[in-house]
């Protein structure tokens, strides 16, 4: 089921395609994918984009079409840093070059829209962008809309927009789509593919550490992080409410540590700019960050205890590959709701215990000598007392009856 007008009634294709039976869609013709981009796909990435215009094209050759794999609203679900925006741009450019269609790209925050713009022009997709804001009230027309961050695509703004645009084609990107019952209605089908766990381990996403507190409160965040400034690095802070994120701020500023409270007020590109150059060590925030800001060299995020989604995408701040920083590092609280562990495995473990870190890793070569010694137990050849060993060699009582008679 759709829920938008936009999508319950979805703009006419071409008259020509409406009067003449559309030619069938071949795998084959996929081959120029990613063609002239300055980019190497990975291979889920090509998995990915490859299902995405598929569905298109079956929905383009017979629009009434009931099979699962035919939709005019695709919906990428894909971790943060696994190249969302490269495989919009791709879709995006393989539709404009087979069929001319225009493509707009909306976004949130002017800040995605000129990072998709910018990566479209440095890879050489050279895709003819319109870029459109999710409250313009006058969006330009458009035969193919890519929405990114499309969780919010079940707000009433999005639904909105859709009815002023009316695409022919939606193709929708995120990477945790909190309200995901409502979202899914908005599409006609969600492509999924490599989780975090598998693009850590296919070394697409970076490898961590991650770290246990006993409590998690601005004071012991702080202190946590003036034990040790130059360990934990470029830091991000999530925090529930905005007296936290003050709180953090004046702690951090007492060790001498310079901090930002990023706010939907405040001037957040300067914010991220002293942050990149390193003029800032540490950015506190509420939730603000946990969309539309990349920052390879980021080394820790502190997350807030939160539920699965929002851990997800604190966390995913931190997954983004940088040669200088081989293992990056999460922070958690002991009573968070969700530790990332449950999603991701990390590299080591510590905890705690109120004078330094312990390693876990002492568990797992505990662990090992366990096993071991299992074995040799197992293989080792066992001498019984005589009277403990006839009892054992001798046939079992109802063995003896049996034979008796």
């Amino acid at each position: 089921m759709i829920q938008h007008e936009a999508l319950l009634s979805p703009a006419p294709l071409y008259d020509d395609v409406l009067s003449l039976p559309a030619a069938p869609f071949e795998e084959n013709c996929l081959d120029d994918l990613f063609e002239g981009a300055l980019v190497d796909p990975r291979p889920y990435q090509l998995r990915i984009a490859s299902k995405a215009i598929s569905a298109f094209e079956q929905h383009r050759a017979d629009p009434f079409s009931e099979l699962s794999a035919s939709a005019a609203s695709v919906l990428i679900e894909s971790p943060t840093g696994s190249g969302k925006t490269v495989m919009g741009l791709g879709i995006a450019q393989w539709m404009q070059k087979h069929y001319g269609l225009s493509v707009g790209w909306v976004a949130m925050r002017r800040n995605l829209l000129q990072q998709a713009q910018e990566e479209n022009l440095r890879r050489g997709f050279d895709v003819k962008l319109e870029l459109i804001s999710m409250f313009d009230k006058n969006p330009p027309k458009v035969d193919m809309l890519i929405v990114d961050e499309a969780q919010h695509d079940a707000a009433s703004s999005m639904a909105n927009l859709h009815c002023s645009v009316r695409p022919q084609y939606i193709l929708g990107l995120t990477a945790t789509p909190f309200r995901s019952d409502r979202v899914k209605l908005c599409f006609d089908t969600v492509i999924k593919d490599a989780g975090i766990h598998q693009l850590i381990q296919d070394d697409y996403l970076s490898r961590f550490h991650h770290f246990t507190i006993p409590e998690y409160t601005p004071e012991a965040v702080a202190e946590h992080y003036a034990r040790s400034p130059k360990h934990w690095g470029k830091s991000i802070m999530f925090f529930h409410r905005r007296q936290q994120c003050d709180a953090a701020q004046v702690a951090l500023a007492g060790y001498g540590i310079r901090s930002e409270v990023v706010t939907a007020t405040s001037d957040r590109e300067r914010q991220l700019a002293d942050f990149i150059a390193g003029r800032t060590q540490v950015l506190i925030n509420m939730s603000i960050l946990t969309e539309g800001f990349d920052c390879p060299d980021l080394q820790t995020v502190f997350c807030r205890p939160s539920s699965r989604a929002c851990t997800i995408q604190m966390c995913g701040r931190v997954f983004r590959k940088h040669a200088a920083h081989p293992f990056k590092q999460v922070v958690q609280c002991r009573n968070t709701p969700h530790p990332i562990l449950k999603t991701a495995s990390a590299a080591e473990q510590y905890v705690w215990n109120g004078e330094a870190w312990r390693s876990l890793k002492m568990n797992r070569e505990i662990s090992k000598i366990s096993n071991r010694t299992r074995q040799l137990i197992a293989g080792a050849e066992v001498k019984l007392p005589k009277i403990v060993a006839a009892a054992r060699t001798s046939k079992p009582f109802w063995q003896q009856v049996q034979e008796r008679f």
